[in-house]
């Protein structure tokens, strides 16, 4: 209830902010794009009678405009996709629905937010702040927006941000007919947290980030629900109870250029419940500037990712990746690399094409190859319904256009959920 007061409470107000200036005198500007999307999965129908096809529509759109000379900013971004197969991927979210003012040195924002700590490409570690949909892509990249009221102080001796979350969003993980999707479905009616206030418990998250040197350095501490649940299977329902910890987490980052090198670093320590672990992603990245005499970049990425828990499925993660940009008027790119677990069998190859077919069209392949998981993995106590029955492998291939919604970024490689 105290939610939707809030919530109205804020549309009223950014009403009130826009119907108070000048409509002459107010600069805006309104952009988005709608995707269809195709996804194939080339090894036939999955378990459990899952499609080896699906149709979807991604839409997102993004409304901005200033007030008071630039002093005040009000952003509304929300996505919303609609899916053939599975109606946990069919939703639509305010990624960003915030007010913005501006005092000296000092910003405040209200509303809902996406933040990104992190500095790799594969497993941002670190990345704490939103939720995670896994309806939308099982890698975790995919964020919900999160509500909240944040103060960014501006020093020279570097940033301050305070961030206040009032609510919390339950992760939203792909349904029965959802491809891929967890072994077991998880159940929405059992779900269970450490707090008493349970979604209604208020988070708390600071960070401080400067520049010494070649070195972009961050440190911050987040207190709260715990954004990714613990899952334990129920032997009545055979589905999956969900179990939202309070964790928290002390986290570092750094991150370094060095001529054609790049260097990253992330690092935790964090208290889950009554766990305590610790964890470390970095790696590095190579550029070769004009390969071959061409205006073409390639990108050599190493990384690697380290969890102290036995049972956590990335605790012992490779990645070896290539980075191929063209730098043409057409944005065409490459990634392509391989995910290895280094103390199991479970590895995956990646590649994601893309390439701007005029102004307001862009096409995007997706691919990738997933390996026989070992029994005895850990991740085969989570692993993905995405492979047929006795087969050893699963090739799913996306193909997807959109007007340009990624222009000037690449595609990231999975994190973790």
């Amino acid at each position: 209830m105290l939610k939707k007061y809030i919530i109205s409470f804020l549309f009223v107000f950014l009403q009130y902010l826009v119907a108070s200036q000048n409509a002459a005198a107010i600069d805006y500007k309104a952009y988005g794009f709608i995707q269809p999307e195709i996804t194939t999965f080339f090894n036939g129908d999955g378990r459990h009678d899952q499609s080896n096809s699906n149709q979807s529509i991604f839409v997102k759109g993004t409304f901005i405009t200033y007030l008071n000379n630039g002093d005040q900013k009000i952003t509304i971004n929300t996505t919303g996709r609609i899916d053939e197969k599975d109606s946990e991927r069919s939703y639509i979210d305010f990624q960003k629905f915030k007010y913005e003012q501006y005092f000296d040195d000092i910003t405040l924002k209200i509303g809902n937010e996406l933040i990104f700590w992190g500095v790799n490409e594969s497993f941002n570690i670190i990345d704490i702040i939103n939720q995670s949909n896994l309806a939308e892509d099982i890698s975790g990249t995919k964020k919900f927006g999160q509500p909240m009221i944040s103060l960014n102080y501006n020093h020279s001796y570097g940033n301050f941000d305070l961030f206040i979350m009032p609510f919390f969003k339950e992760r939203i993980f792909p349904g029965r007919n959802g491809r891929p999707r967890l072994a077991l479905e998880v159940d929405k009616s059992t779900v269970a947290y450490e707090s008493s206030s349970k979604k209604n418990k208020i988070d708390a998250a600071v960070r401080y980030s400067t520049v010494y040197d070649d070195y972009d350095i961050g440190i911050a501490h987040f207190y709260g629900n715990n954004r990714s649940p613990e899952l334990n299977v129920n032997p009545l329902s055979q589905k999956l109870d969900a179990y939202y910890p309070i964790l928290s987490q002390t986290s570092l980052d750094i991150q370094s250029t060095k001529g054609a090198w790049l260097y990253k670093l992330e690092t935790l320590t964090a208290k889950n419940g009554e766990e305590r672990h610790f964890g470390i992603a970095g790696g590095t990245e190579y550029t070769i500037y004009g390969l071959r005499e061409t205006t073409s970049d390639l990108g050599i990425i190493v990384e690697y990712t380290f969890d102290d828990r036995n049972d956590f499925a990335f605790n012992n993660e490779g990645v070896l990746a290539l980075r191929w940009t063209k730098n043409d008027i057409k944005s065409t790119s490459l990634l392509a690399g391989l995910v290895a677990d280094m103390s199991g069998s479970s590895n995956r190859f990646f590649a994601e094409f893309e390439q701007r077919i005029r102004d307001d069209l862009k096409v995007f392949i997706d691919m990738s190859i997933n390996g026989e998981i070992d029994a005895d993995d850990a991740i085969e106590k989570l692993k993905l319904m995405n492979s047929s029955q006795g087969k050893p492998k699963d090739i799913v291939c996306l193909l997807y256009t959109s007007p340009s919604p990624r222009d000037g970024l690449l595609s990231r490689m999975p994190s973790s959920a």
